[in-house]
């Protein structure tokens, strides 16, 4: 498997264009954590409401044990502390949904904001990596056969410049048709350097 191109120009480019991906990567995770820990800070109301909402609840609780061991009214005296205890519960459990809902919103906001330019890099970066790296393993294939060299001849036909088959040949179409080795190698040899493989 090739992953880098055999020509220096080319092998430079890509390498730069690998380094810059990776950089991408890094700053979309700095982001999203930072996103995300910008979103995290809205959990403070919930944790004073859940600390205000447990001290409440602690001391009618304390209220009520202290009234509740007074003779004959004791239980009836406790009641209202009991009930206010149950107010400061409520205070707590809202203040841990508060917070829960802001971990579940950090969490979303983190992942969209690191998916996004991750998910833009792998349409631009990723999948000319992959077709370089499919396209220089099948030329290299080719390059071991005669009638792979054919092929790329053609290819080259094809897909190359004017000047660069008229700089191979006066006639490269009509020495390719008529199977001239030294143009079909030429040719051959062009389409693989245009696939970043050096022949040989």
């Amino acid at each position: 498997m090739q992953i880098y191109s055999n020509y220096p120009v080319q092998r430079t480019r890509q390498i730069l264009a690998d380094v810059l991906a990776v950089t991408i990567v890094l700053l979309a995770v700095l982001l999203a954590r930072a996103a995300a820990a910008a979103v995290t800070a809205f959990a403070e109301f919930g944790r004073g409401m859940e600390e205000a909402g447990a001290g409440f609840r602690n001391t009618m609780d304390d209220a009520a044990v202290r009234i509740g061991g007074v003779p004959i009214i004791g239980d009836q005296a406790s009641a209202p502390f009991r009930e206010a205890a149950d107010a400061g519960a409520f205070l707590v459990s809202a203040g841990q949904d508060q917070q829960d809902a802001v971990a579940l919103a950090a969490s979303a906001v983190g992942w969209m904001v690191a998916l996004v330019p991750l998910a833009v890099l792998a349409r631009i970066w990723l999948v000319r990596r992959a077709k370089f790296i499919r396209q220089s393993s099948r030329v290299r294939s080719l390059m071991n056969s005669p009638a792979g060299r054919e092929i790329l001849a053609f290819r080259a036909l094809n897909n190359a410049r004017p000047a660069e088959l008229l700089g191979l040949s006066d006639d490269p179409v009509g020495n390719w048709r008529r199977g001239d080795p030294a143009t079909v190698s030429a040719l051959s040899q062009l389409a693989a350097q245009r696939a970043g493989v050096k022949a040989g």
